[in-house]
């Protein structure tokens, strides 16, 4: 099981409670130590970082500006601690735990901008240059984290999609955005069963709760292969199936 260290501060990457983790890692500890952290705080859902942790924070840092995430207009800010404010006014961005609130409402009210359909019009690829000969959902887990800094998000929500509202993601005009990350992860939790575990810059990790039976898998690969432009047909369908079926976790691309 890897190690954990508390951090309870929030700040501008993270509005929420964390632990910083530290390895060596596998997929089977850190499914563990995700479930024994929700059972230890069940009033709170937790989100891994995964891929390159710096470069997952400068892209959610945009993605948040350009989503204005961080906006407070509308919102009764009486209730925040002092260090939300310099010289009476509010900083003009996010910093605090106890504004999680605001970044999580904007997210909300922005759903409705995303759709599936524009989602599958990227066509993003499940394949990444730097490893152009292995599809994402061949990748394990613990091969998606970064080893010199990762954490381990404590969500305080109780559907484990909200996680994805801790750490928005999705920079560049072509991935898939904050809002379309979302809106695939209730598609994922309510038609198959499988709710994201990890974020990061390029990739997203998800979880089944369940098996899955032979016709839930072929809509979920069909579903796949209205997202990503690859041929999900033939022996990469047969790959998807086989992973799919040996696996709980699913590593999916969101980046072009």
């Amino acid at each position: 099981m890897s190690s954990l260290t508390y951090i309870e501060e929030g700040n501008e990457d993270f509005l929420c409670s964390r632990y910083r983790i530290s390895g060596p890692f596998s997929t089977d500890g850190l499914v563990e130590t995700l479930d024994t952290l929700v059972q230890q705080k069940p009033e709170c859902r937790f989100l891994l970082t995964l891929d390159f942790f710096p470069q997952a924070c400068y892209t959610s840092m945009h993605a948040k500006m350009t989503h204005d995430l961080d906006s407070t207009e509308g919102f009764d800010l009486s209730g925040l601690p002092a260090e939300c404010f310099e010289d009476g006014e509010h900083l003009g961005y996010l910093t605090n735990k106890a504004e999680f609130f605001i970044q999580r409402s904007n997210y909300k009210r922005r759903l409705n901008q995303a759709s599936f359909e524009a989602l599958c019009q990227k066509q993003i690829s499940l394949f990444s240059e730097s490893d152009a000969g292995t599809p994402a959902f061949e990748r394990d887990l613990a091969s998606v984290i970064d080893d010199r800094e990762a954490y381990i998000l404590e969500v305080p929500v109780m559907q484990q999609h909200e996680t994805l509202y801790a750490f928005p993601n999705g920079y560049f005009q072509a991935d898939l955005n904050p809002l379309e990350n979302m809106l695939l992860a209730r598609r994922m939790a309510e038609e198959f069963d499988y709710h994201p575990i990890g974020m990061g810059s390029e990739f997203v990790a998800y979880r089944r709760n369940s098996e899955l039976d032979g016709k839930h898998i072929d809509n979920l690969i069909d579903m796949l292969a209205e997202i990503y432009r690859d041929d999900v047909r033939g022996e990469l369908a047969d790959r998807l199936r086989q992973c799919i079926q040996s696996n709980e976790v699913l590593v999916l691309r969101y980046q072009e």
